[in-house]
């Protein structure tokens, strides 16, 4: 039997398909010359080639239930397919994470104010991501888990999580926070001499960069675990800041 599963979250399915029929059925014949052994990706972005334990070449694609061949012919030679290993599987189902960095959010939400706090914070918050699949007897988990560096633009950054939107009295650990000493609006930037260099035309660029810390784990015929590169998304966004004056103003006392 021939089974997929896939999972994220709290959600999985499974496909599956018996292979019950002769094994004239089970694998049909591929001729060698076939072209469509020469494509890396036969069925689309997301599918390869792999070969089972009995020699038989097979495709996968995600949520699909596909056959394997029998390669025959002797007047061309078929392209090595590499054997299947947790790692191969691995690096196919992280490329089918979505690995979203959410979208920058701030308090207050059309300007900053020198001298006062703002919040960002990151909508929806990148969180870990899961994916499963069970291919060839070997069931490979891969996981993604988020790490935050904000750059607020001024030449200030922190590494944090996503932030949390503004909320009165404390303010909770989990908050991205940042006070701006200069001024940054739109014109500024050639105009104002005062500003600083990394002013931007709508104002100071807000930058949070998702590193995802991808790893796996496999069980079945091989066990095994380790880790893939890391891979990064981004949000930005412009953030005008205006400034507070005091002003002296003269009186007689009555």
């Amino acid at each position: 039997m021939v089974a997929v599963h896939v999972s994220s979250g709290a959600s999985s399915r499974s496909i599956g398909a018996a292979m019950d029929a002769p094994a004239q059925f089970r694998y049909p014949s591929l001729p060698a010359s076939s072209p469509l052994l020469k494509k890396t990706q036969p069925l689309g972005p997301g599918s390869f080639w792999y070969q089972d334990g009995s020699g038989h070449v097979c495709q996968y694609a995600p949520d699909s239930v596909l056959p394997c061949f029998t390669i025959t012919g002797t007047g061309n030679t078929a392209p090595a397919v590499p054997p299947l290993t947790p790692a191969t599987i691995a690096e196919h189902v992280a490329d089918r994470l979505t690995l979203s960095p959410g979208q920058v959010k701030t308090s207050p939400a059309s300007a900053g104010l020198t001298g006062a706090p703002s919040w960002f914070w990151l909508d929806p918050a990148p969180a870990t991501e899961r994916l499963s699949v069970s291919l060839a007897g070997e069931a490979v988990t891969v996981t993604a888990v988020p790490q935050i560096a904000w750059r607020f633009g001024d030449g200030s950054s922190v590494d944090g999580g996503a932030g949390v939107p503004y909320q009165p009295g404390p303010v909770p650990s989990t908050a991205i926070t940042h006070v701006y000493a200069t001024r940054c609006l739109p014109g500024d930037q050639g105009h104002n001499p005062y500003v600083l260099s990394s002013c931007g035309s709508g104002g100071y660029q807000l930058v949070a960069t998702v590193s995802w810390q991808i790893s796996y784990r496999a069980n079945g015929p091989v066990a095994a675990a380790g880790a893939l590169p890391t891979r990064t998304t981004t949000s930005s966004a412009s953030y005008p800041v205006s400034e507070a004056r005091a002003f002296l103003v003269g009186g007689t006392a009555g």
